[in-house]
């Protein structure tokens, strides 16, 4: 019994919304452009990814790779890693630097903690020799309610990995949705990556303050949203997720 609650808590914290079997996203209108707005404090962070500037200025072929839990896979979307926010960050990058070749490789797997996602770094990350790794983490690991500081040790030793094969990092914290954020306590995770960025000098992709703003704007709806809309919905936002970290690498490599 135990373990399904968890599963369903995985489930709704992981997706934010519950994906039914297809999306009704071309029978949305996408909303206006300041819909995907966000501040520029959200978006505007330290440190800077120089290495990674200079490939962009050089023009030089560019290999991230995106390793995360469900949203980084796109399940809520309903048809997988094309509408997932990798692929429309991928699209961003390629739209705004026509002359640089641009790959995004999604290593997205559902229902794993940080540590599961260090220990698939040798085969599903550092094997694409990537110049930026986008790490999106923390949900199961507050679901599970993983020692604060088992989670930051995950996320130092990850890091620490990462840059040991000289690739930058993009640290990606949790969805923010009212109804989960009310079952599940984020806060000491959210707090946990806030302090483990800036002693290991990593930027971190606030998306749950970026959500949580799109929320209290009425850009989104998270709560109400009828069943047959929730796959568009979910696209939509990934869409925007794209479109703002995009925002952050040009920010970052300026």
């Amino acid at each position: 019994m135990i373990w399904v609650t968890i599963r369903f808590l995985i489930l709704i914290a992981a997706l934010s919304f519950a994906a039914p079997g297809g999306s009704v996203f071309s029978q949305e209108p996408a909303p206006a452009p300041a819909a995907c707005a966000a501040p520029h404090d959200l978006i505007e962070g330290a440190p800077r990814f120089p290495d990674l500037a200079r490939r962009f200025r050089a023009k030089l072929p560019v290999t991230i790779v995106v390793i995360g839990g469900a949203s980084t896979a796109g399940t809520a979307a309903g048809e997988g890693e094309a509408n997932a926010y990798p692929h429309r960050l991928e699209e961003a990058l390629r739209q705004r630097h026509p002359g640089v070749p641009i790959t995004v490789i999604n290593k997205g797997i559902p229902r794993q903690t940080a540590q599961d996602m260090v220990a698939r770094f040798p085969d599903d990350v550092l094997s694409h020799d990537p110049n930026l790794v986008v790490w999106e983490t923390g949900t199961v690991d507050a679901v599970r309610g993983t020692d604060v500081q088992d989670f930051a040790a995950a996320i130092e030793s990850g890091a620490s990995v990462l840059r040991r094969h000289k690739a930058e990092i993009m640290l990606v914290d949790m969805q923010y949705n009212p109804r989960t954020s009310s079952i599940i306590d984020f806060d000491p995770y959210l707090d946990t990556m806030r302090q483990t960025a800036d002693l290991d000098e990593i930027y971190l992709f606030r998306r749950y303050d970026i959500m949580h703003y799109w929320s209290d704007q009425g850009s989104f709806d998270l709560v109400d949203v009828p069943r047959g809309k929730q796959a568009g919905l979910a696209e939509e936002i990934y869409r925007c997720l794209g479109e703002r970290m995009a925002d952050a690498v040009d920010y970052a490599i300026r």
